[in-house]
């Protein structure tokens, strides 16, 4: 269960992934062996991953967005074959007329290309839509967990 120390700790991590812990203890009025035991936890149930984030096109990386439909296997099994890809970087089921929405990173087009060939030579895939990013406006902020529009964090 997630209570609200746990979400005011993921919402100052949001903020910077970076922040020390005494620095959060002293933020939320607890100890830091609180926060960092409370870290630990929120990480090991898997409802925290302190990651960094880049831009993959300001690295001259392409980065892609790819819809695969799924035929004669179930969409789980076929998305747990994308998950073990190294340059797909999220993999996640759908609702709707695709089955996995998928993104990816490559160095350049060749890269690219012979990612495509790969997933499109996984047994179960039926058909791939290549989305290929120009320009990236916004990308993972998890700022929505804090607003209206967004998604709450658990409990919220």
């Amino acid at each position: 269960m997630i209570d609200e120390l746990d979400r005011n700790i993921v919402r100052s991590l949001t903020r910077d992934g970076r922040t020390p812990y005494t620095t959060l203890a002293r933020e939320l009025g607890v100890s830091e062996a609180t926060v960092r035991q409370r870290v630990a936890r929120l990480q090991e149930s898997g409802a925290l991953r302190i990651v960094a984030l880049c831009n993959p096109l300001t690295l001259g990386h392409q980065s892609v967005r790819l819809m695969v439909r799924v035929q004669d296997l179930t969409p789980r099994a076929v998305a747990k074959s994308l998950a073990d890809m190294p340059m797909v970087n999220h993999v996640a089921l759908c609702a709707g007329s695709q089955d996995i929405f998928l993104e990816g990173t490559c160095r350049d087009q060749a890269q690219l290309v012979q990612l495509l060939d790969e997933i499109r030579m996984l047994p179960g895939v039926s058909r791939v839509q290549v989305l290929l990013l120009l320009e990236l406006f916004k990308d993972y902020s998890w700022n929505g967990l804090d607003s209206a529009v967004g998604q709450a964090v658990a409990g919220d």
